[in-house]
């Protein structure tokens, strides 16, 4: 069985969904919407809507429960207790976008969604960190432990469960502690290391690599954990035929004060209460296009958002793939670290 058995689309109708839960005989199929868990379906559901003569033409969304019983991912180790607690035969796992990622059954089975992404992925690990001070005056910004694992290895450990195994590290700050690190460990992956000679920003050191990457890559900094579903980043960048596609998370700012406007005579025009404005915000996540390594110039410092405005004067397309808020954690200062701690459960 793979996990596409086990979800089906809020826009099937009722039939479907029967057809489904007769064919996986699994008792309760999840409805998703773009594959985000959006509600779930049940035998015990079906019988009920049976008995009134239902119609099953209609869309699944009049008999779907769209309050199901779910855990995310960091979580999942909470598994038997929602069971103990509640009479569901199955528990969705999802990430923090929303993605069904795992469905875990009583009996103890897991259905995982199967990858094979297999992508190169360059990680921007040569920063200082001053953000973070005191701890990178001692550790460079990709050993800061989360827990017990580094941030670098929590970010490599994502990719390499979507089937990524080939690593580029950018490093240049304390960039022996890094590499002693990782070679200590034993590991299912590879990782070449690319010295910069001088700090290049967060884009220049890019230049490093030509000859080295031959395919489309993931780019991505040293201090950020996006939980979100890789290939699909991948496959919207495909898709789309993106030169660059930023992966972006919504963002909702509540301002919490009164917002005063006024007229062109200086009186009150409104009071607003509270405002919420939403946005979306560079994570610091990205699919390159590989022919962005060769138009690269030798030893320019230059940041990566700045090479992306040179793309776009170039006429180059840029796509975004967007996240939820949730999905997207940063640890680049101090408070936010803690808040990536606490939400990792570490």
């Amino acid at each position: 069985m793979q996990i596409t058995d086990l979800l089906i689309e809020e826009g099937a109708i009722i039939k479907e969904a029967v057809e489904q839960l007769e064919r996986v005989r699994c008792k309760v199929v999840y409805v998703v919407d773009n594959g985000k868990l959006s509600a779930s379906v049940s035998d015990g559901d079906v019988r009920r809507y049976a008995l009134g003569d239902g119609d099953t033409a209609l869309p699944i969304k009049y008999i779907a429960n769209y309050q199901p019983e779910f855990l995310v991912s960091y979580d999942r180790n909470k598994v038997d207790e929602l069971f103990r607690a509640t009479d569901v035969p199955s528990i969705p796992i999802v990430n923090y976008n929303g993605e069904v990622i795992e469905v875990v059954f009583k009996n103890g089975r897991r259905v995982r969604k199967d990858y094979h992404l297999n992508c190169p992925v360059v990680m921007m690990a040569g920063g200082k960190g001053t953000r973070l001070f005191p701890y990178t005056k001692i550790l460079p910004k990709a050993l800061i432990p989360i827990g017990e694992i580094p941030i670098s290895e929590r970010i490599i450990n994502n990719f390499l469960d979507y089937g990524c195994k080939q690593f580029y590290m950018i490093v240049n700050h304390k960039k022996k502690m890094i590499q002693s690190y990782f070679e200590a460990l034993e590991k299912p992956y590879e990782i070449e290391y690319v010295e910069e000679d001088t700090y290049l920003g967060t884009g220049g050191g890019l230049y490093l690599l030509k000859n080295r990457i031959t395919e489309d890559f993931f780019l991505v900094n040293c201090d950020i954990i996006i939980d979100a579903d890789y290939s699909e980043i991948y496959n919207h960048h495909k898709k789309n035929n993106n030169y660059i596609t930023i992966v972006a998370a919504k963002y909702k700012h509540v301002v919490p004060y009164g917002v005063l406007s006024l007229d062109e005579s200086g009186n009150c025009e409104a009071l607003t209460e509270k405002p919420e404005n939403d946005y979306l915000i560079n994570t610091g996540m990205y699919m390159v296009r590989q022919e962005l390594i060769d138009a690269m110039p030798e030893n320019e410092a230059i940041s990566f958002p700045e090479i992306i405005e040179r793309c776009k004067a170039e006429g180059r397309k840029i796509g975004a793939y967007i996240i939820e808020e949730s999905a997207y954690m940063d640890m680049g200062q101090m408070e936010e670290l803690d808040r990536m701690k606490n939400k990792l459960r570490v």
